[in-house]
């Protein structure tokens, strides 16, 4: 019985200091980015096609800011620019952008992967935001570099040490698995 007991408290115990290391990189990991967030009106094929315009057009414009702070005090720019796109394009609807911390579940890039967490994002909502998004980091500025080797420079200068954390590079499938767990 005893056995058992400090199986599960050891289990317990792991189990917490890994959430904890989780959320703890994922808030260090948040300091140094922000995402840019565009979700579509619906699935239609008219609705995901214009969310692309959308993006071109707001990631354009995004190009020429050099700060976080830069990103924040434009949001009605970006409303102009998604605005002026669905114009064009003979739809409706507005959009509506906002900044804030938002959760993103863990996305896979090229050669790294950012753990799910609460991240600070632009988020570009159209008409009724209940279609499929696009997502990207924007702070350092990954939408818009060319190559894997800029990427990944980016990424070393920004996260430091947690480079070798988010960096898919030689890192080996990681499976926890309790015992106890098993028996049942």
């Amino acid at each position: 019985m005893k056995k058992i007991a400090l199986v599960i408290l050891a289990s317990l115990l792991l189990t917490t200091s890994i959430v904890g290391y989780s959320e703890e990189l994922s808030e260090e990991l948040s300091e140094g980015i922000v995402r840019v967030h565009i979700i579509a009106n619906s699935n239609s094929p008219a609705d995901q096609a214009v969310k692309i315009k959308v993006r071109d057009e707001v990631l354009k414009a995004m190009e020429s800011f050099a700060t976080k702070e830069e990103v924040g005090a434009n949001l009605d720019l970006f409303e102009q620019i998604a605005d002026s796109v669905l114009g064009e394009e003979g739809f409706e609807y507005q959009s509506r952008a906002e900044m804030g911390m938002f959760d993103f579940p863990t996305k896979h890039y090229d050669g790294f992967s950012l753990p799910k967490g609460r991240y600070n994002a632009v988020r570009i909502k159209l008409g009724d935001a209940e279609g499929d998004n696009w997502w990207c980091v924007l702070f350092p500025p990954l939408c818009m570099v060319e190559g894997a080797t800029e990427q990944e420079e980016l990424l070393r200068e920004t996260f430091g040490e947690n480079y070798d954390v988010i960096s898919q590079e030689g890192s080996l499938p990681v499976r926890i698995k309790f015992k106890i767990a098993e028996l049942f």
